[in-house]
């Protein structure tokens, strides 16, 4: 499981059965899935012989002290983390803090400074850039697209790294894996539409699906959901959960709404100051005074009956 998660007993997260818009019923079910989920992990980690397909959660990214930045200026040092498949991790800090540095250089849009990141045990340098989008896929924070390209045609280019022969056509816009992704994510009726002339949230969607049809085993998410009404922001979380859940996905997302982060991560990780400042299950992480610490502002969490899990709200003036 991701480094430094706490025993099961203490690990109680979100397993396949969805959210707690159902009622106490449904959260008070929840709890055990939670807890299945990291005793699944601690068990897979500690048998001799689980591993490859026979693990559910097997650990597929590796960082050892790894150091980020833009010239000589190091923005992120000395980080040392896993990523395993089936949890759906989530990135948090102030802004500057380097989160989408990381990301940049977990799929290796910049070359790291210093360290060394494994991927799935092979040295990431090792990955030609189409072998590397076939094992991990990136739907960025910017959804701005110039080109009156089709939808299809835009989620279609995401099968590129799955082409072979040095004179493969750049896409195939009739590919089955794209038809099923468009109608998975609900999204075939726009596969006309031109790209440019959709909504916002329609946009993130395709760009969600352009990933997916990567089949990659790990996602990364830069602010997935910047700028989106609350309900695209949660279908799409939804729609990455499922994922996680039931096709073994290994996720990083970066959040800035707390409350999301809280409700749909199994595990964080807080960064300032060039470094995690901390990590762990999500009800260790989403504490007052870790906030209070990071964030340096004074915030309310509470656990509603109703969900199980923490939620965070901004108190009035002259609270004390």
């Amino acid at each position: 499981m991701p480094e430094g998660s706490s025993t099961a007993a203490t690990a109680a997260r979100r397993g396949v059965s969805g959210h707690a818009a159902a009622g106490r019923d449904a959260s008070a079910a929840a709890a055990p899935a939670r807890e299945v989920l990291f005793r699944e992990a601690a068990l897979e980690a500690s048998a001799p012989g689980v591993s490859g397909s026979e693990a559910r959660h097997d650990e597929l990214l590796r960082v050892r002290n790894l150091s980020c930045g833009y010239g000589r200026r190091r923005v992120l040092e000395g980080l040392d983390f896993s990523l395993w498949s089936g949890f759906f991790c989530g990135l948090l800090g102030p802004n500057g803090s380097g989160k989408s540095t990381l990301i940049n250089n977990l799929c290796r849009v910049y070359e790291p400074l210093g360290g060394s990141i494994e991927l799935a045990g092979r040295d990431i340098r090792g990955y030609d850039r189409a072998a590397l989008a076939r094992q991990v896929a990136v739907v960025p924070q910017d959804t701005h697209v110039s080109f009156p390209f089709s939808v299809r045609e835009v989620v279609a280019m995401g099968r590129n790294p799955h082409l072979r022969g040095l004179f493969s056509k750049g896409y195939k816009e009739d590919d089955p894996v794209v038809d099923r992704v468009l109608e998975e994510l609900g999204i075939a009726h726009l596969a006309p539409a031109v790209i440019t002339r959709i909504s916002g949230g329609e946009r993130q969607l395709v760009l969600l699906a352009r990933a997916l049809v990567q089949e990659p085993r790990l996602l990364l998410l830069d602010e997935p959901t910047s700028n989106l009404d609350i309900r695209h922001a949660v279908r799409i979380l939804r729609l990455v959960e499922e994922r996680v859940r039931t096709g073994g996905l290994a996720v990083l997302a970066i959040f800035h709404d707390l409350n999301l982060a809280s409700v749909f991560a199994d595990y964080l990780f807080m960064l300032k100051d060039g470094g995690i400042a901390c990590q762990g299950e999500t009800r260790e992480v989403i504490r007052r005074e870790v906030l209070r610490e990071v964030f340096g502002t004074e915030l309310l969490v509470y656990t509603p009956d109703e969900l199980g899990w923490p939620q965070v709200a901004v108190p009035p003036a002259g609270f004390c």
